[in-house]
């Protein structure tokens, strides 16, 4: 499946007026609501356990993850998968190699191309800002949810993980 595959079948999907998803059942409705609220819920989690832990701001905690999960990647290849400008990729991979996080060296298909990978420091870096996140929502599921909240949620998590795994765009 092409990188932007599911970028572009949402968008494309997502062209329907206002007007044309009202004019639709309740089911489509409750669906597009329910999507909402999830989508929201889950922007607000990210954004308030990365406050909340104390972890690095979103650019470079997903250009660390991305290039955890996909090996070497130019900053062409970072700006597609994060859908920011080339520009933004690499002023993000300039200051992560200036600080030691990554390192840049001449790609071996087009020696004026640079791949970037994570360096030991951005390993090390990488997984105390996981741990670190992990650990702050670890406690808010003690103090906050009960054991059936916590049974809910994990059987949430498994529906979660199936949408997410899906190949329908």
């Amino acid at each position: 499946m092409p990188d932007g595959y599911c970028i572009g079948r949402v968008l494309q999907r997502g062209a329907r007026s206002d007007r044309e998803r009202k004019s639709g059942d309740m089911t489509d409705n409750a669906n597009f609501e329910l999507a909402e609220r999830l989508r929201a819920a889950i922007g607000f989690f990210v954004r308030r356990t990365r406050e909340c832990a104390g972890t690095p701001s979103d650019a470079r905690s997903e250009t660390l993850g991305l290039l955890d999960r996909k090996g070497p990647l130019s900053a062409a290849m970072v700006a597609k998968a994060r859908a920011v400008t080339h520009q933004s990729a690499r002023k993000v991979l300039s200051d992560m190699e200036v600080e030691g996080l990554v390192t840049g060296e001449p790609s071996p298909r087009d020696g004026r191309e640079r791949l970037y990978r994570l360096s030991e420091d951005g390993m090390v870096e990488l997984r105390q800002s996981r741990s670190a996140r992990t650990r702050w929502i670890a406690i808010q599921l003690e103090n906050i949810l009960d054991k059936d909240d916590r049974e809910t949620l994990a059987a949430a998590i498994v529906l979660l993980e199936r949408i997410a795994s899906s190949g329908s765009g």
